[in-house]
């Protein structure tokens, strides 16, 4: 799906993705670090059937793929996704390494709850591996909590995530 209107933060745009953020996306989720708790393969694990999958995210009818730039210049810092389903909007979120502890997490999931309290969700959730501390913390800023116990595993490795679904309740 695409985004009517872009999101807005005192230093950020979140925007519709599109295929020209391919690159800066797989360069993102591909790094061993920036990518080390996402479900996404790192480059090497990258095959074909990965990448038709980034190639249809630009209009994917089933949730929003989003890039996060900077206001001023337009320059990619991270993406974020949000799947709405009956009420419910699961999100996730990437911010690039060399902006980790500037607040660029925060600025995007304050932005992407008030969206989904606009567009009249009831709840918000997100699932992390338990190893990903900032993003736990960053969650539970948030007032987010762990709802139950889940595993993921990394495309294209045998490396698997403890982790849980955490939600934010509106009403």
């Amino acid at each position: 799906m695409l985004f009517i209107r872009n999101l807005e933060t005192p230093r950020l745009i979140i925007r519709s993705w599109r295929k020209s953020d391919k690159d800066f996306t797989l360069s993102l989720w591909g790094d061993k670090e920036n990518g080390k708790y996402m479900s996404d393969p790192v480059f090497e694990n990258m095959d074909e059937a990965y990448l038709k999958c980034v190639d249809e995210m630009e209009d994917n009818p089933e949730g929003y793929y989003l890039l996060v730039e900077w206001k001023a210049d337009h320059t990619p810092v991270g993406t974020c996704c949000i799947f709405p389903e009956n009420g419910n909007y699961d999100i996730g979120y990437c911010i690039a390494k060399d902006h980790w502890k500037e607040g660029l997490g925060t600025e995007v999931v304050d932005a992407v709850i008030r969206w989904v309290k606009a567009e009249g969700g009831r709840s918000v959730t997100a699932e992390v591996a338990d190893l990903n501390l900032a993003s736990v913390a960053l969650l539970r800023k948030f007032g987010f909590s762990a709802d139950r116990k889940t595993r993921y595993k990394k495309w294209g490795e045998e490396t698997w995530f403890d982790a849980h679904d955490y939600k934010l309740n509106l009403a």
